[in-house]
C-alpha cells in the first residue's frame, strides 16, 4: 500500500512541480545565454571602436594629412568593431535560439520518461526468459 502512495506522489511531482521547475530553469538558461554573449550591450555599443582602439586627433597640427590619417585609423577601428560585434551578436542569437528550441525536446523527453522506463523494464524482463 505504501508503494502505491509513493508511486502516486511521484507522478504528481513528475507531471506537476517538476515541469514547472523545468520551465523556470529554461527561462533562466535563456537569460543566461543572452547575457553570456552580452547581446544587449553589444547592440548598444555597435558603432564603438574595437576595444576602444583609436587615435586622438592632433591638437596643434594644421597638416590635413595628420587629420586624415587619424580619421582613417578611427574609421577602420569602428569597422572592425562593427564586424566583430556582428559576429558575436549572431552567435549569441543562434545559441539563444538553440536553447529555446531545445525546450520542447526536453519537455517531451521528460513527459515520456516514466513510460520509457516501464517499457525498458518489460523488455529487459522479457529478455530474461528468451
Amino acid at each position: 500500500m505504501r508503494f502505491a502512495t509513493v508511486f502516486g506522489h511521484y507522478f504528481i511531482w513528475h507531471y506537476g512541480r517538476a515541469i514547472s521547475d523545468l520551465t523556470r530553469i529554461y527561462r533562466n538558461l535563456i537569460a543566461f545565454t543572452f547575457t553570456f554573449f552580452s547581446v544587449s550591450v553589444l547592440v548598444q555599443s555597435f558603432f564603438a571602436p574595437w576595444r576602444r582602439m583609436g587615435e586622438d586627433y592632433p591638437e596643434r597640427s594644421v597638416d590635413p594629412f595628420d587629420y586624415f590619417s587619424t580619421f582613417l585609423v578611427n574609421l577602420i577601428m569602428r569597422l572592425v568593431g562593427i564586424f566583430m560585434r556582428t559576429i558575436v551578436i549572431v552567435l549569441g542569437m543562434v545559441a539563444t535560439l538553440l536553447v529555446i528550441l531545445s525546450y520542447p525536446v526536453a519537455l517531451a523527453i521528460w513527459i515520456t520518461l516514466p513510460f520509457l522506463a516501464v517499457i525498458v523494464f518489460f523488455i529487459g524482463f522479457g529478455l530474461l526468459f528468451k
